[in-house]
């Protein structure tokens, strides 16, 4: 035994004390800067206190200071970047290595321990080496890579200093070295069974943290994949359920099994917490609190109805991150005859729950059902605007405060980006004819996505609020917008959202609006516009607003013939 624990390698460093290293350089650096400037400021007042002819000359020299300071401080910056990384790859590699010594010594104890199962321990141990040597060959490649910063004699000339060289980031690293680093440990504990593999998890959160960090390329976890046996597939997915389901690179259908198992191991803490506030209900209490229980009950109803669809299969779910309101359904099977992709965001207020009832996803279930040819995605994988907000009318106001706030799209759109990367990992999805839909705020997030590189070949807004402000339309894209006169194209028309890039206001999109009965135009310009400037300028209004922009996407008889213009508009798309 003392003998099989001496083959697993020793790595060269411990993590922790790298991570805390690397923090104290980068909080170092960051000061750097501001004390250089600081010192610089002072000597600003040299003149008025030293009157001598090499005043001036030494004031100019000092002024370097802060070129230097900052030069340095980006150095520093980017060393301790390195390190950080470094610390995180020793991480993970020191949870393998105890997963190595403890199979390794359970090999070597047992009796009837066969000759694969040492093969495998010493496969292990032969990988782990490797991909030491690698992450230390890599940190030191990166560290390498670094100029020293220019001397203060070169930085106070105005010369051109050196190139300190690009910032290095996980993804820029061998895509191999990563999928080892991060991924092998999953193969390594899916040979002791599922039972094993989530035990193992469950005790190590922080390993399951670091490669939600820092997921490898989904091209590079798609290979991985595909290269596993189907039995270890299959351990993955029972037993890493969580990681696999919201893991980019693993095929959508997989992603689905997943979740299927989360959803089945939820329901018994939802039971559980049903069983709770059935309990608390029985007390007596205040009106107010009883309200509040019974709200939450009715909660985890719902999400226990939804949990039974998703363990039917009536639901397919990609993503379930219930306890950070992230969620997104699959409609529909990726198939040979996948001609059409719908990748639909809701609006504003939504939130996990509003897929419960199937209200965020009754749009894309409609238009899947009247095509047996189109998948679709209903996704809400980042903070919405008012997904966190009650009822109650302020806090309903301050959801539509939120969903004109601009600093939203970025984020929105790099999150939706890689959703979309990830789904068209699977060939029929990235073959098919991709088309985009946001209803609301939704289409926020899908026109910054192609800011952050995504393509569509058909977006479509349906009552859409407004586009980024750096936002061009893809000549090889075609924007339709679809809605009624409501709350929302009211604010829009008073310049109240949006700031004037909505989509009825951007000729790219081709404009469809819907009237209804008990809507007018309202002339601006005071009681006297319409008798002294008839043809002046007006606002169309509804009596309905909130209603109207609610319709849209609904299933109301009234929105029959716009549903049925959307969909033809979707069908003569072919890939």
């Amino acid at each position: 035994m003392n003998q099989q624990r001496s083959d697993v390698p020793s790595l060269p460093a411990r993590s922790d004390e790298l991570e805390h290293a690397a923090i104290r350089l980068r909080d170092r650096a960051s000061a750097v800067t501001p004390t250089a400037d600081e010192v610089v400021v002072e000597w600003r007042d040299l003149g008025a206190l030293y009157d001598a002819p090499e005043a001036a000359e030494l004031t100019e020299r000092m002024n370097s200071l802060s070129t230097g300071g900052r030069q340095t401080s980006e150095a520093f910056a980017r060393v301790g970047a390195v390190l950080g990384e470094l610390a995180d790859a020793l991480a993970i590699l020191e949870w393998r290595r105890s997963l190595l010594v403890d199979d390794a010594a359970a090999t070597a104890l047992a009796t009837k321990s066969t000759a694969s199962g040492h093969a495998d321990v010493e496969s292990a141990i032969a990988r782990l080496r490797s991909d030491v040597a690698a992450v230390i060959d890599d940190a030191c490649r990166d560290l390498a890579g670094i100029a020293e910063p220019p001397p203060l004699p070169l930085a106070a000339t105005g010369a051109e200093p050196p190139p300190i060289g690009p910032r290095i980031t996980w993804q820029m690293r061998t895509e191999a070295v990563a999928a080892e680093t991060m991924l092998a440990p999953l193969v390594e504990i899916a040979r002791g069974g599922a039972g094993r593999m989530k035990q193992i998890l469950a005790d190590h959160p922080d390993w399951v943290e670091r490669l939600r960090r820092r997921p490898p390329a989904p091209q590079t976890v798609k290979a991985w994949w595909d290269a596993l046996p189907p039995g270890r597939q299959t351990a993955l997915i029972n037993g890493a359920p969580e990681v696999v389901g919201a893991l980019g690179g693993v095929p959508p259908l997989a992603r689905v099994a997943a979740n299927r198992v989360v959803a089945r191991d939820r329901i018994a803490l939802v039971d559980r917490d049903i069983a709770h506030y059935e309990s608390l209900l029985k007390e007596g209490a205040m009106a107010t609190l009883r309200a509040e229980r019974q709200s939450a009950l009715d909660r985890l109803t719902a999400e226990r109805g939804y949990l039974d669809r998703v363990v039917a299969g009536d639901v397919q779910l990609v993503l379930y991150r219930p306890e950070e309101n992230r969620i997104a359904e699959m409609i529909g099977t990726p198939g040979p005859g996948t001609q059409r992709v719908l990748t639909y965001v809701p609006g504003t207020f939504t939130s996990v729950e509003s897929f419960y009832g199937g209200e965020a996803q009754a749009m894309s279930a409609w238009l899947v059902d009247q095509d047996t040819e189109m998948v679709a995605f209903v996704w809400k994988g980042t903070a919405f605007p008012g997904d966190d907000e009650g009822p109650a009318l302020a806090e309903q106001v301050s959801g539509i405060r939120e969903a004109n706030e601009q600093d939203r799209a970025v984020p929105a759109g790099e999150a939706l980006a890689r959703f979309v990367g990830e789904m068209r990992i699977d060939s029929h999805t990235a073959e098919a004819h991709q088309i985009a839909g946001g209803y609301s705020w939704g289409l926020v997030p899908v026109t910054s996505s192609e800011l952050a590189g995504a393509h569509y070949d058909a977006v479509h807004s349906f009552a859409g609020a407004w586009v980024p402000r750096d936002w061009a339309a893809d000549p090889s894209t075609k924007y339709f917008h679809w809605s009624y006169t409501d709350f929302l194209s009211m604010a829009q028309d008073v310049g109240l959202v949006g700031e004037g890039r909505n989509p009825d206001a951007t000729p790219d999109f081709s404009t469809h609006i819907y009237d209804r009965p008990g809507d007018y135009d309202v002339p601006l310009g005071g009681d006297l516009a319409p008798f002294l400037d008839p043809g002046g300028p007006s606002i169309r209004v509804s009596s309905d607003p909130i209603g109207s922009h609610l319709l849209i996407v609904s299933d109301q008889q009234e929105n029959t013939r716009p549903r049925e213009d959307i969909r033809n508009s979707i069908r003569e798309a072919r890939r």
